[in-house]
């Protein structure tokens, strides 16, 4: 800071303590008679730009970097100001605060606009499995915190992946070339739109071993949907035109059940799912009990349903994995079927 003058602000006024404090925490910042002179100064440095609000601005990336430092220097107890309306406890308060100022001696200048969330823990929270509440995250650095899980698609189309101030992804030749496309979480948030050859239908599917070994017809668009992780399927799905239909392959047990009412409620589609006639077959041979509280094959919760097969399995507290079908040579055909 030796080589910026100093900014005109009053610093003794509640009120400009308060905005500049804000101002970290939100990013932004609002033009009166009292913050006009902390405003202009930071114009002047390029921290803040102007935003479409003729009288809001906003931190620039240089801003993010360096403003902290100045409020170091001109607030230097700053930290604890913003956390003293906080539902923060003493002592987590004070292993926060002395983890951040040491994250912050060490960090280096160009932060990652991504950063993953066992990284992000560890840093200030300690460990990997550290949640760093909404309060405390307000005081950090904005990150985009990711998962990193990846978004796996199959078939034959060549949809394109419309990512801002970035080339497209293209499907068609990556699948040309591969069993499945793998597209990391981050590219998948960066999204925007899709483009492109659109396949006749798209279906999730629940387990990674029946996406992956499924024999399936061409223009049938495959997208992992995980039992714990739907949310990249999701994202791609609410992305796609309405007049593509979605249907989604699970196992029949109640959390399959759940995961496809959750996929058809956040895209706003109706639930479909791909239910082959000559599964009941396979009933005495691989229906397994149903237990508590299990991830695969939990109790039963739902109503009775009017479908034979659903039916017999919920009245005989049983449930059926969707890989047993995988190799049935009738599968092809119904999905054929169902795309018609």
């Amino acid at each position: 800071m030796s080589d910026q003058p100093e900014l005109a602000v009053d610093w003794q006024s509640q009120i400009v303590r308060d905005a500049a404090i804000a101002l970290f925490k939100t990013e932004r910042i609002r033009r009166d008679v009292y913050t006009w002179p902390l405003i202009n100064g930071l114009l002047e440095r390029e921290w803040l730009k102007q935003t479409s609000n003729d009288k809001e601005y906003c931190l620039t990336a240089k801003g993010r970097s360096q403003y902290p430092k100045m409020l170091d220097n001109q607030l230097p107890k700053w930290q604890e100001l913003a956390l003293s309306g906080m539902s923060v406890k003493g002592d987590e308060r004070s292993a926060f605060m002395k983890r951040l100022e040491f994250v912050r001696t060490n960090t280096r200048f160009d932060l990652p606009v991504w950063i993953n969330k066992k990284s992000f823990n560890t840093l200030y929270g300690g460990d990997e499995q550290a949640e760093i509440s909404s309060e405390l995250q307000s005081l950090l650095p904005k990150y985009r915190i990711s998962e990193d899980a990846v978004l796996r698609i199959r078939g034959t189309t060549d949809m394109h992946l419309v990512r801002k101030m970035m080339k497209p992804i293209r499907l068609g030749p990556i699948l040309q070339l591969m069993s499945h496309a793998a597209i990391p979480e981050r590219d998948v948030m960066e999204l925007t739109e899709v483009d492109g050859e659109q396949p006749y239908m798209v279906m999730t599917v629940e387990n990674l071993s029946v996406f992956t070994d499924m024999d399936i017809p061409d223009h049938l668009m495959l997208v992992w949907a995980p039992l714990d992780y739907p949310d990249l399927a999701i994202h791609i799905i609410k992305m796609m035109p309405q007049y593509v239909p979605h249907i989604h392959f699970g196992d029949l047990d109640a959390s399959g059940f759940a995961l496809a009412e959750h996929i058809a409620s956040e895209t706003g589609r109706p639930v479909r799912r791909f239910l082959p006639e000559f599964w009941q077959e396979y009933i005495n041979e691989y229906a397994q009990p149903c237990m508590d509280h299990a991830v695969k094959g939990p109790t039963w919760r739902q109503a009775i349903s009017s479908n034979e097969l659903i039916r017999k399995l919920m009245l005989r507290k049983e449930w059926l994995p969707q890989s047993a079908v995988l190799l049935d040579p009738r599968l092809k055909q119904e999905l054929l079927g169902v795309m018609n």
